[in-house]
């Protein structure tokens, strides 16, 4: 029994280990006071895509421009998309 119990307590403390030195070293998470503004900034700095959700629709984009209210971004499909910063649920990306 103290064998499993040793086990456990160990796997956790690699768990919270490896937890704190990844939220280290992403910016968004080690002291962003706003991560969706800083996802946004981040897509648009490194003109990478990302995926905004918002009122359960998926919009595939790279943001150009984003401002207090809107974010404004292109994609394959569309040379301007605009989205109430307001109204976004979450956003996917890989940055």
């Amino acid at each position: 029994m103290k064998t499993l119990s040793r086990f456990i307590s160990a796997l956790v403390l690699t768990f919270s280990v490896a937890s704190g030195a990844a939220q280290a070293a992403d910016p968004v998470l080690a002291g962003e006071k706003d991560p969706l503004r800083a996802t946004l900034m981040e897509s648009k700095e490194k003109s990478k895509g990302l995926i905004i959700h918002t009122a359960g629709s998926a919009i595939p984009m790279v943001v150009v421009s984003l401002d207090e209210r809107y974010v404004i971004g292109r994609s394959q499909q569309a040379t301007r998309i605009v989205v109430r910063i307001d109204r976004i649920d979450g956003i996917s990306a890989s940055l």
